[in-house]
């Protein structure tokens, strides 16, 4: 089992920069990628998406990548704007003789002059922070992962143990309902007595009445299916892969069986047990929330 909370951070080192990535998942119902890269990295984006996606297949998952040149790897072009300069020495010389001005314009005047210059930096060949970025990315997938794992360990033993007190309380149920029985078979024959006598009462309508109330009030379907459910989810609750959504749906059927359960059963140690079965329930729900 795996939380879909966690973090993770690598680095590498290529000749020309330092990569490093960082990973976070948070709680979603399914699984969103979000990949920032630096420009430089842009067409790598699929593959950092493809990557993240052998780990995590619920939740939301943003990948922060950074590059940090190396400055003494650093290489410029420098551009020269020719017909700026040009046409700031032809000004100049025209104001000289407008102003009867004697003077040259020299090459330290002209590297004065504001914007004759554009600088780039070239991109390096990048194949080798690929590798950087393949070697950073699998560092923090790594951590992400156990972070993950680890706090998914926790998260399956609470679960289980919540599955197992309701359990506990599903058996108690079933050894309550023999008791149960007796006290609704004790009312109704109470209720009949008091019928007994009053004119137009069909005794055969009176036995068809509680046939058919103690049908009613029978669980004992309610609570095989309960068990069942159960046991299924114990079974989930163990496995590996993604089950977060496996176990939404059997805490759902877990959840109509406990109120089946206690609208039939007549009885108010039952209806208390399954109150505290839902709390139970409502409690796993919460938790599911953050399991892959």
């Amino acid at each position: 089992m795996r939380s879909m909370t966690g973090y993770g951070a690598g680095a590498a080192e290529a000749p020309t920069a330092r990569v490093s990535v960082e990973i976070r998942g948070v709680n979603q119902r399914f699984l969103d990628v979000k990949v920032t890269l630096p420009r430089e990295y842009a067409a790598w984006e699929g593959e950092v998406r493809d990557r993240v996606k052998v780990v995590a297949e619920r939740g939301r998952v943003d990948v922060a990548v950074t590059r940090t040149p190396v400055a003494a790897r650093r290489r410029y072009r420098i551009g020269v704007r020719e017909e700026l300069a040009a046409r700031y020495v032809a000004a100049a010389r025209r104001l000289a003789r407008r102003l009867g001005v004697a003077g040259e314009v020299t090459v330290a005047d002209v590297l004065r002059l504001p914007e004759l210059f554009e600088t780039n930096e070239e991109t390096p060949a990048l194949e080798s922070e690929r590798a950087a970025l393949r070697r950073a990315l699998a560092a923090a997938l790594r951590v992400f992962d156990g972070e993950r794992r680890r706090e998914g360990a926790a998260l399956q033993r609470e679960l289980l143990g919540r599955t197992a007190a309701i359990r506990r309380l599903a058996a108690t149920i079933r050894t309550r309902v023999p008791a149960a029985a007796q006290a609704f078979a004790a009312r109704v024959r109470e209720r009949v007595a008091r019928l007994d006598g009053v004119p137009d009462v069909e005794p055969q309508r009176i036995a068809q009445e509680i046939v058919s109330l103690a049908e009613r009030g029978d669980i004992t379907e309610e609570l095989v299916r309960l068990e069942s459910h159960l046991v299924a989810l114990r079974t989930t609750l163990r496995a590996a892969g993604a089950i977060g959504k496996r176990v939404e749906f059997l805490l759902q059927e877990i959840q109509r069986e406990l109120n089946t359960t206690g609208s039939k059963a007549a009885d108010l140690v039952i209806n208390r047990l399954v109150v505290d079965g839902k709390g139970e329930v409502e409690k796993l729900r919460e938790q599911v929330q953050n399991i892959e």
